[in-house]
């Protein structure tokens, strides 16, 4: 292998998506909801076979954008977006070993860029949320930053830098060049004139803006330097020749002969997050506008729920999982039309929870047969199913690795728990064997597509099983049915907390959003769990129960509401009777 520069050896490259995905709502990435306008789309339909055929001329849109800023040429660079234009700017006039001076958090490509070239990207926290603070900014600056980059609005917290605050860096720090992405500027209180005029009065601003967020040019790839024009001569030395092609061109071209399409688009953006804000804060969570196209959303312990539940809708946003963002989403605005459909998912409704052994699937031949060849394996003797069935009826038994061990004990075999346990797992899942995962691949789905359909256009669902999490995601996902569920309780998740311990029912209360909730499982061991937990439950006989009468009234001598026998009843006696006559 070539050994790459020492400065890439540590760093993650970007992440992006291999495939265009179909969601009903994309609102992860800021893109503009209303697309470009017709202008952009004419243009594109008539483009000339010639304007392939040849490099592009960057002329015409240049031209544009210096009659709108009042400017020259000279002080125009066209980019492949703005992720090239702030690249190009780090490598133009960042060497190693110097600092570049910014804000945490912001906008990541500047620090992968200046890290490849081997300088120091510093980030200065916010002392207040989200306010950005001159002179504790300016106290950060020290003889070896070469460059301060600011991001206003700043994306992902969306708040303004002023440009009263833009100027006094300006006039602060001279031998400093401030780089100021404007990327959301059209969405914001600012008028761009009071950036943009800065260039003409400082010759150390540099100012970089792309298309793909107000025009909707994304997929296409434009935006632009405007700086000083001896910067600008300095960068085209760094810059790619022909970076930015020719459909892009004509797109930016026709997307500023079309201004008030976007005046239009801004106006409904701005309604969007008004109402969108309004409700989510109604709702009873913490919700925030900006001065972008996005707000930020905290869902608090609720958060990986909502999450799922919006991803099961096919709606994507951005969620941050770590650092100064943890919890929030961040959710690009959405057309007016679109908002109540999120309202809609993220409202508090009745949760169905469900175990899986012996309620969404039939385990005679999975989970059953597994106990039955592991207890064969060490005594040679197959114990029946109602053997099994009223070692499940003791109580604390819920683990089929526990049932195993206690009947080879109770044949007076000695083996290690660890043992049962091993080879329990290769007969049941093992995804290294050459043919099939193992009995696990046996079992039957009982609840399947259709009742799941019905179900959760009233309610949300949820999972609380003793499998491992591989495990049940296996059979899940081979059935198609975990999207329907938000929120997932396995063996991992429970520390030792088993049934009939209340644990994973009470993580599931804390955790998900809920009016009331019903638990459907087939042990005592569930029934117990999920009386202790205060929540409504139901008892549910396992398809082919040999002993169905015993079951049903040990079921229901441990607190079950109901014993039921087919998902016809949970539509029938649950979610008619319980949910939908209220």
């Amino acid at each position: 292998m070539i050994k790459p520069k020492s400065t890439i050896l540590n760093i993650s490259p970007y992440e992006i998506d291999k495939y265009y995905e179909e969601w009903d709502l994309k609102l992860d990435s800021n893109e503009n909801p209303y697309g470009p306008s017709s202008a952009v789309i004419s243009a594109i339909k008539n483009f000339d076979k010639s304007y392939i055929q040849f490099y592009p001329a960057y002329g015409a849109l240049i031209d544009r954008l210096a009659e709108l800023t009042g400017a020259k040429e000279d002080n125009f660079i066209l980019t492949n977006g703005c992720d090239e234009a702030i690249n190009v700017c780090l490598n133009t006039f960042l060497e190693k070993g110097d600092e570049i001076l910014s804000f945490s958090p912001t906008f990541s490509m500047p620090i992968l860029y200046t890290e490849i070239i081997g300088a120091r990207f510093v980030e200065i926290p916010y002392k207040e949320k989200w306010v950005f603070d001159f002179e504790f900014y300016k106290k950060n600056v020290n003889q070896n930053t070469k460059i301060i980059y600011l991001t206003s609005p700043n994306n992902p917290t969306g708040d303004i830098i002023p440009p009263d605050i833009v100027r006094k860096l300006l006039v602060e720090f001279k031998d400093k060049s401030v780089i100021l992405d404007c990327t959301y500027l059209n969405y914001s209180s600012i008028k761009k004139e009071d950036y943009y005029k800065l260039v003409k009065e400082f010759e150390n601003l540099i100012i970089v803006k792309s298309f793909s967020k107000d025009y909707a040019l994304a997929g296409l790839r434009v935006g632009y330097i405007y700086s000083n024009e001896n910067n600008i001569k300095e960068i085209k030395k760094v810059i790619s020749p022909y970076s930015v092609n020719s459909a892009a061109l004509f797109a930016g071209l026709s997307a500023l002969s079309d201004i008030s399409y976007f005046e239009n688009i801004k106006e409904k953006i701005t309604n969007s997050k008004k109402i969108l804000t309004a409700g989510l804060n109604k709702l009873g969570f913490a919700a925030y506008n900006t001065e972008a196209n996005f707000i930020l959303a905290d869902f608090r312990e609720k958060a990986d729920f909502i999450y799922q539940k919006l991803l099961n809708n096919k709606i994507k946003v951005k969620y941050f999982k770590t650092g100064e963002m943890e919890g929030l989403f961040r959710i690009t605005a959405p057309r007016e039309e679109d908002v109540q459909k999120i309202l809609d998912i993220v409202k508090e409704k009745p949760l169905f929870v469900f175990d899986m052994d012996g309620v969404l699937y039939d385990v005679q031949n999975s989970y059953r047969e597994a106990i039955k060849k592991t207890v064969e394996y060490f005594t040679k003797k197959i114990p029946d199913d109602s053997e099994i069935q009223a070692i499940k009826n003791l109580g604390n038994m819920s683990n089929d690795w526990d049932v195993t061990a206690l009947l080879i004990k109770k044949e007076g075999v000695e083996v290690s728990y660890d043992k049962v346990v091993d080879i329990f797992q290769d007969l049941f899942f093992n995804p290294q064997k050459n043919e099939g995962c193992g009995l696990i691949d046996n079992e039957e789905i009982v609840f399947n597509k259709g009742f799941f359909e019905e179900l959760t256009k009233y309610a949300d669902c949820a999972i609380f099983t003793g499998r491992p999490r591989e495990e049940a995601f296996y059979s899940l996902n081979k059935d198609g049915i975990k999207k329907y569920f938000s929120y997932f309780v396995c063996n991992e998740d429970v520390e030792g907390n088993h049934k009939p311990s209340p644990f994973g029912l009470n993580k599931i209360k804390e955790k998900c959003i809920y009016k009331e909730i019903y638990y459907f499982g087939d042990t005592v061991d569930d029934i117990s769990s999920g009386i202790e937990a205060g929540v409504t439950v139901f008892g549910i006989i396992p398809p082919r129960a040999k002993s169905a009468f015993d079951t049903r009234k040990k079921l229901k001598e441990y607190g079950a509401k109901d014993v039921l026998i087919s998902s016809d009843e949970v539509i029938e006696k649950v979610l008619k009777r319980n949910v939908l006559c209220k």
